[in-house]
């Protein structure tokens, strides 16, 4: 894989050369593994976007947003929007069913903050989708190397990345799709990180305002751009200076000397997740062995004496996690692995309120006991590790996992990424519309009008 060449001037620190490098990508020079992971992960964010969208928190969002004649339409929503309410809307249906893509070694999700504001430029503009795909490239890009090199710092230190790395990433893109000069995408960017936020309080109850987490760095990262364009300034040297990014959020400056974009051609988009269950990333490994084992030894939920579940700490954290709003019970270790043990899959059905409020759950949580181990946090993020054993009819059964399906190890094909889309979107959309939609998002890299594609999941 061939990296992006860079001009010959030394840049002068990582914001510089990341506003230099994304300028020097050309879609036609990536790499074919790189130009289908770029893709694939538009085709899975915005088929959750138009999923998302019917949520009942995008709703309640949607609701207090007015229609703006020649407006933009956000996937899977009525509504023709203004510009920064299309990439907030977005931003919350993107994240609002634990269905978003990821990235291991940053724990964040990069498409929720990427592709709003990509979608809110569509709007306005006719963007080829090697456009459109350049622009979703480095989004990713910046989103990824700035969390990698953040991470376990900044989740440790109470920050949700999505809210606080992702609205670099999108003001990179908006930059990027407007062709913003140089000097005005470095002063995007500083106008974008004094908008970072977002806060992890959320483990603990009241997870909808994680969702809006992802919309907020959506809207602020597009309104940067905007507001670099017209000419207001921001701070140079944003991620790296004094006070700046690395400071303040991780509180670890010295982490810029690691800081690389697209490093000996290795893009951070080639390694992110795409996600075959809605809930929670760190819960997925576990969630798996244990269905896995329930199906191989035949055991029966009414014959579990006790589940035992060995992990990182970051995982572990979500073990106090209750389950009284879908929010919070997507983030829930010992509920998620309830819904495996019972129906041995997880799915959108299982968070209806019915399901949610059944006391059997609360009874079978005691059942369930995880923790943490040095051996676990010494593998992670390199790895998303779970031990899981079960003690049931007087044997005991163990299987460890290394990560979960839709990652670069364990991929999720393009046929399961086209099921999973389908899945989302014939039921908002009609089975033909999304079906010719899927067909067209395949070809994006030849799409004339990106838009016109996006308005067909926009029904008025």
């Amino acid at each position: 894989m061939q990296a992006v060449k860079q001009s010959a001037a030394a840049p002068a620190g990582p914001t510089e050369a990341l506003v230099r490098w994304a300028r020097a990508v050309r879609f036609d020079d990536l790499d074919p593994q790189v130009r289908h992971a770029a893709v694939r992960h538009a085709i899975d964010t915005i088929g959750v976007i138009a999923a998302g969208s019917q949520s009942s928190l995008t709703c309640q969002v949607g609701a207090l947003m007015r229609e703006e004649a020649g407006g933009v339409p956000v996937p899977g929503f009525g509504k023709r929007l203004d510009p920064l309410d299309a990439c907030y809307l977005a931003g919350c249906a993107a994240h609002g069913l634990e269905l978003d893509d990821g990235y291991r070694q940053g724990s964040i999700h990069p498409g929720v903050a990427v592709l709003p504001p990509a979608i809110a430029a569509c709007g306005g503009s006719r963007i080829h989708g090697r456009q459109f795909l350049r622009a979703v490239v480095v989004g990713y890009e910046a989103i990824t190397s700035i969390a990698r090199v953040s991470h376990p710092d900044l989740r440790q230190r109470g920050f949700h990345p999505t809210g606080v790395v992702g609205v670099l990433g999108a003001a990179l893109t908006a930059a990027t799709l407007w062709d913003l000069e140089p000097d005005e995408t470095v002063k995007a960017l500083g106008i974008a990180a004094s908008s970072a936020a977002g806060l992890f309080a959320f483990v603990a109850g009241g997870a909808d305002v994680k969702r809006l987490h992802a919309a907020h760095a959506a809207r602020e990262g597009g309104w940067a751009a905007m507001l670099a364009r017209q000419g207001v300034s921001g701070p140079p040297a944003v991620i790296e200076g004094p006070d700046g990014f690395l400071q303040a959020f991780p509180g670890r400056p010295d982490a810029a000397a690691g800081l690389t974009f697209a490093a000996d051609g290795a893009f951070g988009i080639t390694d992110c997740y795409v996600k075959p269950h809605p809930c929670c990333r760190h819960l997925q490994p576990a969630l798996e062995a244990l269905i896995e084992l329930v199906e191989r030894h035949a055991i029966a939920a009414e014959d579990v004496e006790r589940i035992d579940v060995e992990t990182y700490s970051i995982a572990a954290s979500h073990a106090g996690t209750p389950w009284h709003d879908m929010a919070s019970a997507q983030l829930s270790f010992p509920f998620i692995l309830l819904l495996g043990l019972r129906y041995r899959d997880v799915s959108l059905r299982h968070f209806e309120p019915g399901i949610l409020a059944d006391a059997a759950f609360a009874r079978l949580a005691g059942l369930v006991h995880i923790t943490s181990s040095p051996q676990m946090d010494g593998l992670y993020p390199q790895q998303r590790p779970a031990r899981v054993t079960i003690r049931a009819k007087g044997m005991s059964v163990e299987m460890f996992k290394p990560e979960a399906l839709g990652s670069r190890q364990l991929p999720l094909s393009d046929t399961g990424l086209s099921e999973k889309f389908l899945g989302l979107v014939a039921p908002v959309c009609g089975d033909a519309v999304a079906r010719q939609v899927l067909d067209e998002l395949w070809h994006l890299p030849a799409a004339p009008d990106v838009g016109a594609i996006l308005r067909r999941l926009a029904p008025r």
